[in-house]
């Protein structure tokens, strides 16, 4: 599969923004932002620009729509994901797809010490795959889709 890393990932894809929102910032300040975005999710960070958390679709529905709370009224810090998963550059994509298997996560933050180089979906890593998986990937697919 020619090693492919999540630094390669994160290179090819179209758009190396990281989107973010202040931990401060409302659910719907959130939402409007993943929503012009198309995204799944946001970094939410403190006041020290450092990651506090992740905030996701599932966080969403989860912990605010679920629950009843106003997005309007409810900031990101009480409703995001603390614990936020992630991976260094040179991780291998594979590595990094059973990671987010293992631990059902749909990203994870890419970083190198104190340096962010981005957030990564199991869609950004499938699209990867699929580009450069020389025939291997769809090769399985196949494989499991045949009739027994």
């Amino acid at each position: 599969m020619n090693n492919l890393t999540i630094d390669d990932v994160v290179r090819e894809r179209q758009s190396n923004a990281l989107f973010t929102v202040p931990a401060s910032a409302t659910v719907t300040e959130a939402v409007d932002l993943m929503a012009k975005e198309s995204i799944g999710a946001v970094l939410a960070m403190s006041e020290d620009n450092l990651v506090s958390g992740i905030f996701t679709e599932r966080d969403l529905l989860l912990r605010v729509v679920q629950p009843g709370l106003d997005p309007k009224l409810t900031p990101v810090s009480m409703v995001m994901t603390r614990d936020v998963r992630f991976v260094s550059p040179s991780t291998p994509v594979e590595a990094a797809m059973a990671l987010m298997h293992v631990q059902r996560h749909r990203h994870l933050l890419v970083i190198d010490g104190p340096h962010v180089h981005g957030l990564v979906s199991m869609r950004d890593l499938v699209q990867q795959l699929l580009l450069h998986g020389q025939g291997r990937f769809e090769a399985a697919v196949r494989a499991v889709d045949k009739p027994a």
